[in-house]
């Protein structure tokens, strides 16, 4: 490619556009004045039942003027809904009669919360700053489960966000009812005399899957927050800066291998050990909150999902730790990009966190900032010099106090045999919004050593000093999002520079070759826009840059580099109906990428075409359409950067759900593909599915039963280098999964939930071939000869994850958990024996097992 696109040449034009599209787009804002809510201060506290019972409630102004959003867009409803807010100095209480005129086909199913299932619910939602974009979501349903979830940028959120606020949900003759506690201390709003929130009250019915608002929230806008209607009628509210501590003390005993080599399982060992911590969340205005932790504990968490990664990406996986969740809209990157800045999975999975802080609201009433500074550091196990009779190392069974991890008492064997170095991480955010619809942020993220691998004591060889040096890193983004006032019309886009600080003084090879010295500098970028919302056509156009030397994976998540890829799509939508659907969308897509390197080399061609649709009856399915050619890969030979050859891919894929409200579920997914490989070497068809079973006899028990039979189809893949060979094998990979979720819920506030996942997989390679580059520095598959090799590629794997969580909330904030874990794997085939192919499991009961039991108890004040 002779003209490469620069990030430095697309900001004029995109910032031109931005402009533009603002002044062109209409300054209308939600529905008008006259559906407003109006709420009344109440002098006595509403006694939390569920039951509108009291005498404030008949005095607080009745609002039912309720529409229908789905599946009629904009109809009258089938039933009535009733709502009535009231609010003192410390709470909004927001009370509804959902009216019903078949109570006995109310669906009061029970779950985990923040997990409700499929059934009745109502949900609140909360734009107390009034910023047309940020809204806090609380909802209640039938049997009384509680869920909370964030919106951001208007119409994006996350499920992640966890307050502590209360409700409940009573049965009445006609239908059920329900009251909401929202803490005022939980909703940023400036300091006013008189206050309006952004108001939206939603009821879903789940035997119709009608969905009622308080405002008609279109389908077919691309716009959410901005729609909410209005709350008026608050007076005098104070600030208050209040202080919740949360304290806790956890306890824990494991059995695990004495030796980490997993060929030697036995004998385990025991260790007990003991954790103390402590939340800190303050309220510093209505508008800024301060969440610090000291020593935290993660011991109640799922273990992360076992997979068959054979890419040569980095997986990404979710974050599950409280900490990191809460009150995190504003980290939260503008877009869908492969340049994230920021990734909590970064902090603390190796080396525990000392302590964080995190400091997130508005500055003003248009520019919002965030703040996260976290700490990690720990202890290695000491070494004592003593040795059995077989002159293996005894081990180090003493407790003793380690100041790099002062609040955790465990015996000296279970720390790792060498320290992870300590780093400091800092994130800041700011993000200024200075009119409806347009939002400008900075973020700025570092990785800081604070120590070597060597204990600060460094050796005079250069390659051991390398060694020793931990790379940290420096990023600093721009982005920027503009909308039209419906959100039909938008562009979005960032702006990233990185900075390699510290690590080897030789350079870091990634795996493209690409060599990063200390001091290197990287640039990437993406832009995106189109029309986006509206009905029945929509478009949208993208490109993203990443230079060869762009290194955010430090702190943020980037699965590669040295690319640039173009895209564009075109939609037809009808989420209004389109014939007998309740819901329908098609698009064709198109990609094409290439490298930033100047080589220019072509990376891919992708075309995809796919449609979506709700059926009557509630079932929903979903099929793609896919074609990858001129392909090439310069991260399958490792360090080389030679672009390598692959074959053209293409695919068909569907997946299907029957109506989740039934008792009995499922999810259905599948694929099919062929690659087509010039002689000699072989065209190949495979496909794979999986398949979920949701069961929910009684609404108190779920069971969830996920299989999964997956396969992988391309090219020959790169063994290794043997005698200068560059040596490629036929890649036959199997893998099968099966996971087991159990929920059974005693209370609203006491659940057990069970999960169990089953895990094996197998990869045999052959034939084998044998190739160079060609003058142009390519490898291409017709330049593959067959070959022999003494290489064994072949692998296999199986392993068993069990977790047992019983959770009682046994005061509003508080909680105490009981959890179990095991983590088995196989053993290991003997050195010099073929792998077993086969998905069967080999030798997993014999293998390495890790049982953990851990009681843990957390009790939250308030100051």
């Amino acid at each position: 490619m002779s003209s490469v696109l620069r990030p430095r040449s697309t900001a004029p034009v995109v910032m031109g556009l931005l402009t533009l599209l603002w002044a062109s787009s209409p300054r209308a804002e939600g529905p008008p004045a006259s559906s407003a809510i109006q709420a009344r201060r109440t002098l006595k506290p509403i006694q939390l039942d569920g039951r509108l019972d009291e005498a404030e409630w008949a005095l607080a102004p009745l609002f039912d003027r309720f529409v229908q959003t789905f599946p009629k867009n904009g109809a009258a409803p089938s039933e009535r809904t009733d709502l009535r807010v009231l609010y003192d100095d410390d709470n909004l209480y927001v009370g509804i009669l959902a009216r019903d005129s078949q109570p006995l086909l109310i669906n009061r199913q029970l779950g985990r919360r923040d997990r409700p299932p499929e059934s009745d619910s109502v949900t609140v939602m909360v734009d107390s700053a009034h910023d047309h974009r940020t809204a806090y979501a609380f909802t209640v349903n039938a049997g009384g489960i509680l869920r909370d979830v964030l919106y951001f940028e208007d119409i994006k959120y996350t499920e992640d966000w966890d307050a502590v606020w209360d409700g409940a949900a009573a049965d009445l003759p006609d239908g059920w009812s329900a009251e909401l506690v929202i803490p005022l201390h939980l909703l940023r709003f400036p300091e006013a005399p008189t206050h309006t929130f952004g108001l939206a009250v939603r009821r879903n019915l789940a035997r119709t899957r009608e969905v009622i608002d308080s405002t008609l929230l279109p389908r077919n806008d691309n716009a959410f927050v901005s729609r909410f209607g209005h709350l008026e009628g608050l007076e005098r509210i104070p600030s208050r800066g209040g202080v919740q501590l949360t304290p806790y003390v956890a306890a824990r005993f494991g059995m695990s291998p004495r030796y980490a080599d997993p060929a030697r399982p036995s004998p385990r060992l025991g260790s007990p050990s003991a954790d103390v911590g402590v939340d800190l969340r303050a309220a510093l205005t209505s508008d800024l909150t301060l969440t610090a932790t000291v020593n935290p504990d993660f011991g109640q968490v799922e273990a992360d999902q076992l997979i068959l990664n054979l890419s040569t990406f980095e997986q990404f996986f979710p974050e599950k730790r409280p900490f990191f969740l809460q009150g995190m809209d504003v980290f939260q990157p503008v877009g869908d990009s492969s340049q994230t800045l920021f990734y909590t999975r970064r902090i603390g999975l190796q080396t525990p966190i000392l302590a964080a802080v995190k400091l997130t609201g508005n500055l003003t009433d248009t520019l919002q900032v965030g703040v996260l500074d976290a700490v990690v550091m720990g202890p290695s196990a000491p070494r004592t010099g003593l040795v059995d009779a077989d002159g293996e190392a005894l081990p180090d069974r003493r407790i003793r106090f380690h100041p790099s991890r002062p609040l955790h008492l465990g015996p000296n064997n279970e720390l790792p045999a060498q320290a992870g170095a300590a780093q400091n991480f800092l994130t800041v955010v700011l993000r200024q919004q200075p009119v409806t619809g347009v939002s400008v942020g900075g973020t700025f993220a570092a990785a800081t050593p604070l120590s070597d691998l060597c204990a600060g004591i460094l050796p005079s060889d250069p390659e051991e000093r390398d060694a020793c040096r931990v790379a940290g890193g420096n990023a600093a983004a721009l982005d920027w999002d503009v909308r039209s006032t419906d959100g039909a019309w938008g562009v979005r886009g960032q702006l990233t520079g990185s900075r390699v600080a510290g690590g080897p003084e030789a350079g870091r090879p990634l795996r493209d070759g690409t060599l990063l010295r200390p001091g290197d500098l990287g640039l990437g970028a993406y832009v995106s826009g189109g029309k986006q919302g509206g009905e029945p056509f929509r478009f949208d156009v993208g490109y993203e840059y990443l230079s060869p030397r762009l290194e955010l994976s430090t702190t943020g998540y980037q699965p590669t580099q040295n690319l640039q890829e173009a895209s564009g799509r075109v939609s037809f939508v009808r989420p209004t109906g389109f014939g007998p659907l309740l819901d329908f969308s098609s698009s064709v897509q198109g990609f094409t990428s290439w490298t930033t390197d100047g080589r220019g080399i072509r990376l891919s061609h992708k075309v995809t075409v796919g449609a979506l649709a709700t059926l009557p009856g509630f079932h929903a399915v979903e099929c793609e359409l896919g074609q990858l050619t001129g392909r090439s890969d310069i991260r399958e030979i490792p360090l080389t950067g030679i672009p390598y050859e692959r074959p053209p891919y293409r695919y068909a894929a569907c997946a299907g759900s029957t109506d989740k409200n039934r008792a009995l579920s499922f999810q259905l997914d599948g694929y099919v593909g062929r690659i087509s490989a010039p002689a000699p070497l072989p065209s190949k068809t495979g496909g794979g599915g999986a398949v979920t079973m949701t069961w929910r006899p009684t609404p108190r028990l779920e069971t969830q039963l996920t299989s999964e039979l997956l396969t992988n189809l391309d090219g020959p893949r790169y063994v290794g280098d043997e005698d200068g060979r560059l040596v490629f094998g036929q890649l036959h990979p199997r893998a099968m999964s099966f996971t087991l979720r159990q929920l059974l819920v005693l209370t609203p506030r006491l659940t057990l939930q069970a999960y169990a996942q089953f895990f094996s997989a197998y990869g045999r390679y052959g034939p084998f071939f044998e190739g160079t580059p060609d003058t142009n520095g390519r490898l291409r598959l017709a330049g593959l000869t067959p070959t022999t090799t003494a290489l064994d590629p072949d692998f296999h794997e199986s392993a068993l994850n069990l977790n047992a969580v019983l959770r009682w909330e046994y005061r509003l904030g508080s909680t105490l958990y009981f959890v179990y874990s095991r983590a088995q794997t196989e053993l290991p085939t003997t050195p010099g024996t073929a792998q077993v192919t086969r998905l069967a499991p080999n030798q997993l009961l014999d293998g390495a097992t890790t049982d953990t039991w851990l009681l843990k108890w957390s009790h939250q004040w308030g100051l």
